[in-house]
């Protein structure tokens, strides 16, 4: 068998191997199951509604109304898993509960808010603008996780064009000069 038949079986191999019909794509390292996890059974609040819902406790509590009531009002006017989660923490302050404890039977998209009530409650000042400056942290924070979630899609989706042109271009260029310098070689 002469060099030319070697490299086309190779290839032939190399080729058969990708396209494969049983292969099953997302097993490759870099599939998109890594870069798009799937969504708990759970749901949490999305980090948007929640900072939503803050803004919306802040400008309630600005208005005039008490901590419990501003809680209530945004929990009724959420609604949602946003707004059942703050009618929990609002039931939880009714029924005489620390700040803290209120706080933690929720999840863990809250923790910016919990942190805030707990600052203001201590120091003794009114939630609102701690309140927007949490909101504002955390859209922040997933705009950031979201940005960076984009970047890792765009370089994990580079290997699968890698994978696809890289045997184009070895066998139109690569193979082609060396077959030629093995020939100019042997002829020597």
């Amino acid at each position: 068998m002469d060099v030319v038949g070697s490299v086309g079986a190779a290839l032939l191999a190399a080729f058969a191997v990708l396209t494969w019909p049983g292969r099953n794509p997302h097993r490759w390292p870099g599939g998109l199951r890594e870069v798009l996890p799937e969504r708990p059974a759970d749901p949490d609040p999305s980090v948007y509604a929640a900072a939503d819902a803050l803004d919306l406790l802040a400008l309630a509590l600005r208005a005039g109304l008490a901590p419990v009531e501003a809680l209530e009002e945004v929990a009724a006017r959420v609604g949602g898993v946003a707004g059942g989660e703050l009618a929990v923490v609002a039931a939880a302050h009714r029924w005489g509960e620390e700040p803290e404890v209120a706080w933690q039977r929720v999840s863990e998209a809250w923790r910016p808010a919990a942190l805030a009530w707990r600052a203001a409650v201590s120091a003794g000042v009114a939630p609102a603008g701690l309140l927007e400056s949490a909101a504002a942290q955390l859209r922040r924070a997933e705009d950031d996780r979201l940005a960076a979630s984009m970047q890792r899609a765009g370089v994990l989706l580079v290997l699968p064009l890698g994978l696809c042109f890289l045997p184009g271009f070895v066998g139109t260029s690569v193979v082609p000069v060396v077959l030629h310098l093995a020939d100019a070689l042997l002829r020597v």
